[in-house]
């Protein structure tokens, strides 16, 4: 009968997948020498979800952060059954030159077929993220951009203008692990990403924000 007088909690937010982090989460990359010293067995914050529209499906992207600062960003991907965790980590023109020379690299942006790209180098600061060589999947495909997360919204109409146009070219390696992500934004400005393909079990812990 005094059950009636008890305060009422709100419950506190369960937190199972790493699908569902929101801004504010928190989640804990396992202790492997797979992942750079910077990466591995670190705790990272989500401090953006971002959508990335394609013409029958969309993805999205968590902005995650360390506590020194270090920013990487994780999609994940199903294939075949299995779970993956895709981290990228986007590098500068002065970073493709030294990991794969520059006249190398604008192959893939000069020639008509799938091109193929082999690591000249590998500088310590992102040798976990590199493969020795790669193949791009497919031809160059257009996708919008948001800066907000449209997970259980109705996203815009594909093609509307209020998303940020840009082209996409992927390359990836022979054992799937390792990708290079480019996107060539409306005005000619490029990102170049090096994405890390590992088991989505690689999150160990998961934390739901204040």
């Amino acid at each position: 009968m005094f059950g009636f007088f008890k305060s009422k909690k709100t419950p506190e937010r369960q937190l199972n997948h790493a699908r569902d982090l929101r801004v504010g989460d928190m989640l804990t990359v396992i202790d492997s020498f797979a992942y750079p010293d910077w990466l591995k067995g670190q705790t990272l914050k989500v401090t953006a979800v971002q959508t990335y529209q394609y013409q029958h499906s969309a993805e999205y992207e968590f902005v995650l952060e360390s506590e020194s600062g270090k920013v990487v960003f994780l999609q994940i991907d199903q294939d075949d059954g299995k779970e993956f965790a895709n981290f990228a980590v986007k590098i500068q023109r002065s970073d493709v030159d030294a990991i794969f020379t520059l006249d190398e690299f604008a192959r893939i942006f000069d020639e008509e077929s799938l091109t193929e790209i082999e690591t000249q180098t590998r500088p310590a600061a992102f040798e976990r993220f590199l493969g020795q060589n790669y193949q791009q999947s497919e031809a160059p495909y257009v996708a919008y951009y948001y800066e907000q997360d449209y997970r259980g919204r109705t996203l815009p109409r594909y093609q509307d203008e209020s998303g940020e146009i840009c082209e996409v070219i992927e390359l990836v390696s022979p054992d799937e692990k390792h990708s290079i992500n480019i996107e060539i934004w409306d005005g000619g400005e490029t990102d170049v990403s090096l994405v890390l393909t590992r088991p989505l079990s690689d999150i160990v812990d998961l934390f739901p924000g204040a």
